[in-house]
């Protein structure tokens, strides 16, 4: 690790810039802006290539059937792609032209004396964001080597061009790490991992969602470094043997679009003839059943209140005996959700329901807490901006706001629990990949101060990260459920087992998915399981045409549910 100085502490990390200029990509520019908003990072050095940009002699030897797909590119036009000019941010940092040999087809070596003058610069690691395939002594060159994007799953697409190929054979996911490059051909130490949900109808979308959404990840690799948690840097590097793609030929250009086309008419299709229609499902079992086959479960579903209104989002309490239900009632009229509530023993929710909290904004997910006695709810209200607390006066009809948790953040399903002696927040957020990326906070009470974990966004996985529902303890061990949005928003539930869980580190795995219930009124997603003692509260959805869900669509009034 980095060495010390008695009189100010931990010296800043130094790092290094592998690029052709100070214009830089979109995404790359914010991945340099989220290092430099780090206190004690610094960037050292810039490293540009002697002649001609190594991308300009990658098109220039293209055969004349792969320009087809590069006059599509230019056409889309990413937003991440687009030119930055760092010139005013990066005006100070001291930069080397440096030679690079070409040996065998692709790979590149530095010249001997140009690594010496990179290595008199100190740098803890090389950012690189140009020059080709590098190999040889500059991996080495700097303290914990050279970390490099490869914006594509490694287990299943090598080569080029990022993101395409996802959408090209149907892949639902779109994977993406940062890894410290080796000598081994695509065979670098993963730093970083994270999957987004392909956007089949859009390669725009695609690769705007995946570039810009792991912008943040070296930053968060240098947090590791400085609480100690980086031994991954030296860590078995990666074994993929995926197959090697490259720029697509013109015909597979003509199916590519074709595909992106018939993708765009059935998500247009879907959105104006099938809608959600979520209902609430009582399991007189412990949540921890749920990890065992969920075909042996039986489910008492609630009456569906129809009119345009779907039920979703149940968490519970009991009060003298009884299970009372606090839920997202959504009116599809009003592009509006409210807090209700419904004893657990009734056929259904009634009509008009009865509002426990009815703000300006839309409201759901009313995580339900007792602590010292007291109940406490905490809605998802991502519009207002806050993470808002509130305590029962007189459950379940009154209840008072207390000082939010949170405040300016659009934070999706705030799930709160205590663990190891402290309370934990987990929440995705809209702003950054609303399905995506984990955020996790902490506290001494339930009242704060809270603070960010060291390591924040934990992960980044649209299979596994959005909260669906109250963690739980299952023979000492902690688990997470969280939403599986990589098919839809809502497609399922997968459990986490969380293996490390400190202010400092956060580790866990899937252990289990909880597919839709097939064979019931709702078969096409589940996204919330919660309990109560011994019993457990789901919601699942079904489609269905419903002419007043129409301008909600159109006017895209999705909040924080999935497109």
């Amino acid at each position: 690790m980095a060495s010390l100085d008695v009189n100010s502490g931990p010296r800043p990390l130094r790092f290094g810039i592998m690029c052709t200029g100070l214009t830089f990509q979109t995404w790359q520019a914010r991945c340099v802006e989220e290092l430099l908003a780090l206190q004690d990072v610094r960037p050292a050095l810039l490293i540009f290539p002697t002649g001609e940009p190594e991308i300009l002699r990658v098109i220039k030897a293209l055969p004349t059937k792969r320009l087809l797909f590069e006059g599509y590119s230019r056409v889309i036009r990413p937003r991440a792609l687009r030119p930055v000019d760092m010139s005013s941010r990066l005006r100070d940092v001291p930069s080397i032209r440096c030679r690079v040999t070409t040996r065998g087809k692709f790979s590149q070596y530095f010249d001997p004396s140009d690594i010496g003058r990179i290595r008199e610069h100190d740098l803890d690691f090389i950012l690189r964001f140009a020059f080709g395939i590098i190999r040889g002594e500059i991996l080495e060159a700097a303290r914990y080597g050279v970390w490099s994007f490869h914006h594509d799953d490694e287990m299943k697409y090598r080569g080029s061009p990022p993101c395409f190929w996802e959408i090209f054979h149907g892949d639902p996911v779109t994977g993406a790490i940062l890894q410290r490059l080796t000598n081994r051909l695509d065979g670098g130490i993963v730093l970083r991992q994270g999957y987004f949900r392909t956007a089949l109808h859009s390669l725009r979308q695609n690769v705007d969602q995946v570039l810009l959404g792991s912008v943040s990840w070296p930053a968060s690799v240098c947090k590791d470094i400085r609480t100690g948690h980086a031994a991954y840097l030296d860590a078995p590097p990666s074994r993929t043997t995926a197959p090697v793609f490259r720029a697509p030929s013109a015909g597979q250009m003509l199916q590519f679009l074709a595909k992106v086309e018939r993708n765009s008419v059935r998500r247009i299709d879907g959105a104006i003839r099938r809608h959600e229609e979520w209902c609430i499902g009582i399991v007189h079992q412990p949540i921890a059943s749920f990890l065992e086959p969920t075909d042996r479960l039986q489910v008492r579903w609630l009456r569906f209140p129809g009119n345009g209104r779907f039920i979703a989002d149940p968490f519970g309490v009991r009060v003298d005996g009884a299970v009372q239900i606090v839920y997202e009632d959504f009116l599809y009229r009003t592009a509006k959700g409210v807090i209700a509530t419904v004893d657990a023993e009734a056929a259904g929710p009634p009509s008009p329901p009865n509002v426990a909290i009815d703000l300006p904004v839309h409201s759901s997910y009313p995580y339900v807490v007792q602590d010292r006695g007291e109940i406490y709810l905490i809605p998802e209200t991502h519009e207002s901006r806050e993470v808002g607390l509130y305590r029962a006066v007189d459950f379940p009809s009154r209840w008072e706001k207390l000082a939010p948790i949170l405040k300016d953040v659009a934070a999706l399903d705030g799930t709160v629990f205590r663990h190891d002696g402290r309370w934990w927040l987990t929440y995705t957020d809209q702003d950054v990949g609303k399905d995506v990326h984990l955020f996790v906070w902490h506290a001494p009470r339930l009242e704060g101060p809270w603070e960010p974990h060291a390591s924040n966004p934990v992960k980044s996985d649209v299979r596994s990260s959005r909260p669906a529902g109250t963690p739980f303890l299952h023979q000492g061990v902690l688990y997470r459920p969280a939403q599986d949005c990589s098919q839809t928003y809502g497609g399922g539930i997968t459990v986490n087992r969380v293996v490390r869980l400190t202010p400092t580190e956060f580790q866990e795995e899937p252990v289990k998915a909880i597919a839709p219930l097939r064979d019931s009124p709702y078969p096409d997603g589940i996204h919330t399981i919660s309990a109560v003692g011994d019993v457990t509260l789901i919601d699942s959805k079904r489609h269905r045409f419903i002419p007043s869900a129409i301008p909600y669509v159109l006017r895209g009034d999705r909040g924080g549910r999935g497109a």
